[in-house]
């Protein structure tokens, strides 16, 4: 994303990528230290930092090439490495990598006992040894450099809980600048905070508490953090510093390097090349299973979901997306039903493609006569976003991330998005975006899934018993715009309050049903609870015994029942898709928002962050 500072020309504002390793042992085995970092001590950094905008993944030792495989490394700015047991564990290559990033200009900060890792001794030349003190008084780390941007908002000293000895090296290179020092009340000063240089790449070893005390909670711990990626982030543009660089002779290596192999217990991330666009850009699927096998595989083209994997009552997976198998198929057809896109800039529909902010009337691209849906021609379903993977303990993802310049589809602002797809272990697909511009705009993003719970191709969607968590929707006029008012679902074949098959009354004669050809094509305004997330609907079909559970911080839900599907779209396997054989549960903003001040605003001004979260839970019952 592009930003202006005062009256000069604009500059592209990215974040700086952080992604946070951990052996992940401790957390797992250690009672005392599950107790406080339940989710592991990456987590707990990612939770810490994050608010200083930083975009942070994490990584750990059990992932499929320790989580750090090229692109990871590729789109990563500043590496944090926390170790402190299993440093002969971690792959020869996988160091070999993380070697090569820091000589390019990658950032590393090395926690704990991260000097013991394979990477810190190899950068450092030497066996690294500690000099060790035991556990005993309480520890202060001094600010030697008050100046210094890693002591930045810090003071003169951090004061901890009792600790171990934390940093006096015997056989290490003097650091470039000592930033930290240890003192315990006997007396001894022990370095604790050094930075160094290697090729393009800063380094800074900080060592502030042991694992069975809260300092990865501590807020001017976690300051520090934060302080040293934003140093590390750039390479410092010296030569490469290689001078002081002792020979490696001191690290011996055992054997050969130990296999990277995926464990059955955890999600895994798989990626291939899924053809290209008539403008050469190369489209990548993404294929996420979770350790019970539940499966998404997602195209970076449109940011489109292929296919979701869920189990029966008897645990037998099966495709539960319609739509197509292919990206030719999507390039050729266009996509006209929005199989399992993206959707944005504004999902849904804005009257005569047009809307006013301050005055100024923006005129859009008109893909509906005389109205704009989904964003335009050209929406966030036909763009190619990048990507990267994303791991946590308990769930696999892919981050996805689009700029739409000033101007798109007619949109005002440089908007910059990242959509995220997670499968979790709990079977959630969670489902979060958020976006920031640099310059007043709306935004309404959502994403369009057709859904047969029987499994995709099994005939149509009528007998899904479908609940929605809504008193209100909006009505229609003829060409599906909202008339401006809210009224009750009561009375109406809207009405999903308590569980009903869709099929029901999706033939009664009532004029919204007219105006959405047919059947169901509404907005219904979401029951608040007062939590966090709303639930939003639910849908069970008998047969398989599939449910799913829809959750959002979203207002609204647009329920569609596949009205427009006339057979002419020929998907998956070769099968033509009918009127009712998929239904589409998108979360949102009301349609034509912007034209109507009653509705909830969609506006989004430059400095704030759009953010929202969906998430489609999936189970399955014992018996009908």
């Amino acid at each position: 994303m592009k930003v202006r500072i005062g009256s000069e020309q604009m500059f592209e504002m990215k974040p700086i990528r952080v992604t946070i390793w951990n052996e992940f042992i401790h957390e797992r085995t250690d009672p005392g230290v599950a107790r406080i970092y339940p989710k592991g001590i990456h987590q707990a950094i990612s939770a810490g930092i994050e608010p200083y905008g930083f975009r942070t993944q994490t990584a750990t030792l059990d992932q499929p090439e320790h989580g750090l495989t090229t692109e990871v490394l590729n789109r990563t700015d500043v590496l944090i490495w926390w170790g402190h047991l299993a440093h002969d564990r971690v792959s020869d290559e996988i160091v070999d990598r993380i070697q090569a990033r820091v000589l390019q200009g990658m950032g590393l900060i090395v926690l704990h006992s991260g000097h013991r890792s394979k990477i810190f001794r190899r950068l450092m030349g030497t066996s690294c040894d500690l000099k060790w003190r035991t556990m005993a008084e309480r520890e202060r780390l001094w600010v030697v450099d008050p100046s210094h941007p890693i002591t930045a908002g810090i003071g003169e000293f951090i004061e901890l809980q009792t600790e171990e000895m934390y940093g006096e090296f015997f056989d290490i290179p003097a650091p470039e600048e000592l930033v930290f020092v240890s003192w315990f009340q006997g007396g001894e000063v022990f370095r604790s905070g050094c930075t160094y240089r290697r090729g393009l790449g800063k380094i800074f070893y900080f060592r502030p508490g042991h694992e069975e005390y809260p300092t990865y909670h501590n807020k001017y711990v976690l300051r520090v953090i934060a302080n040293a990626v934003n140093w590390a982030a750039s390479p410092h543009g010296a030569e490469p510093v290689y001078g002081f660089m002792r020979p490696l002779e001191k690290i011996n290596k055992v054997g050969p390097p130990l296999p990277i192999q995926a464990n059955a217990a955890f999600g895994t991330i798989s990626k291939q090349y899924f053809g290209k666009t008539a403008d050469e850009e190369p489209i990548y699927l993404y294929t996420l299973t979770n350790k019970h096998g539940m499966q998404a595989s997602i195209m970076t083209y449109g940011g489109i979901m292929l296919t979701l994997k869920v189990p029966d009552r008897h645990g037998v997976l099966e495709d539960v997306l319609i739509g197509y198998g292919t990206l030719e198929d999507f390039l050729r057809t266009g996509n006209k039903p929005y199989f399992g896109s993206a959707i944005g800039r504004y999902a849904n529909r804005i009257a005569n493609g047009q809307f006013s902010l301050d005055g100024v009337t923006y005129r859009l691209s008109v893909n509906e006569p005389p109205n704009t849906l989904h964003g335009g021609k050209r929406g966030f379903n036909k763009r190619v976003w990048a990507s990267e993977e994303v791991y946590h303990e308990d769930a696999v993802g892919v981050a996805l991330y689009y700029t739409s310049k000033d101007g798109e589809e007619g949109f005002p602002g440089n908007l910059g998005v990242k959509l995220t797809y997670t499968l979790t272990d709990n079977n959630e697909l969670i489902i979060n975006y958020s976006a920031m511009t640099d310059k007043k705009t709306v935004v309404n993003l959502s994403q369009h899934n057709y859904y047969n719970l029987a499994g995709a191709g099994n005939g149509n969607i009528l007998d899904h018993v479908l609940t929605i968590h809504a008193d209100r929707f909006t009505p229609i006029m003829p060409d599906l715009i909202p008339t401006g008012h809210i009224q009750s679902v009561a009375g109406t074949p809207l009405d999903f309050r308590i569980p009903t098959t869709i099929g029901a009354r999706i033939h009664a004669q009532d004029p919204q049903m007219r105006y959405a050809r047919g059947g169901y094509d509404f907005n219904y305004v979401l029951n608040p609870s007062g939590a966090a997330m709303d639930k939003a609907a639910s849908v069970y079909e008998p047969n398989s015994g599939r449910m799913m559970e829809v959750y959002t911080t979203q207002p609204a839900l647009q329920f569609y029942s596949g009205n427009g599907l006339d057979g002419s779209e020929i998907g998956k396997g070769g099968i033509a898709y009918n009127r009712y054989d998929g239904f589409c549960l998108e979360t949102q903003h009301y349609p034509d928002s912007p034209n109507h001040p009653n509705f909830p605003s969609t506006e989004l001004l430059p400095g704030q962050i759009y953010k929202q979260t969906s998430v489609y839970k999936f189970s399955a019952r014992a018996s009908k």
